[in-house]
C-alpha cells in the first residue's frame, strides 16, 4: 500500500462521505472534496545501509462553495484532531495548515522514516590486478 492511499485511507475514516482524489482531474474537482499530492522526499543515508527519508505530502481541501470559509474552519479541525497519523505506519510531522485566498485549505506534513533498501551487491570475483604493490 502507498502512503498516498495511506492517507487517503485516513481521510476516509474521519470523513466517510467525501470525495477524495490521488490524481489531478482534467475537468477539475468536484466541490467539495480532497486532492492528496506529494511535495517533496529526501534520503540521507545512514549506518549499517539503512536512509532516513523524509516524505512531504499536502492534502488540498475544496470547500462547499455555498460556505466556504466556515466549511473550512470545521474541516480543519477535524483534520487537526483526526490526521495525526498513518495507522500502522509513522506519526505526521511538521503539520501546518493554510487557508488560502482562492478558498482552498492546504494541510501540510511530513512523514520521517528509517529504511533498509535492497542492495545489489557487486561481488569481487577473481580478478586480476596488473601493477604492484609498495
Amino acid at each position: 500500500m502507498t502512503i498516498i492511499e495511506r492517507i487517503a485511507d485516513e481521510i476516509a475514516r474521519i470523513f466517510p462521505k467525501a470525495t477524495i482524489y490521488t490524481e489531478n482531474q482534467a475537468d477539475g474537482f468536484n466541490e467539495p472534496s480532497f486532492f492528496i499530492e506529494k511535495i517533496d522526499t529526501s534520503s540521507a543515508p545512514e549506518m549499517f545501509d539503512r536512509q532516513y527519508r523524509k516524505y512531504a505530502y499536502q492534502v488540498i481541501y475544496f470547500p462547499d462553495p455555498d460556505n466556504p470559509k466556515t466549511d473550512m474552519e470545521q474541516v480543519e479541525d477535524y483534520l487537526l484532531s483526526g490526521l495525526l497519523e498513518l495507522k500502522d505506519y509513522a506519526p505526521l510531522r511538521h503539520i501546518q495548515v493554510t487557508q488560502q485566498e482562492d478558498n482552498t485549505l492546504i494541510y501540510q506534513f511530513e512523514i520521517w522514516g528509517r529504511f533498509y533498501p535492497d542492495k545489489d551487491e557487486v561481488k569481487f570475483n577473481n580478478e586480476e590486478v596488473k601493477g604492484r604493490l609498495k
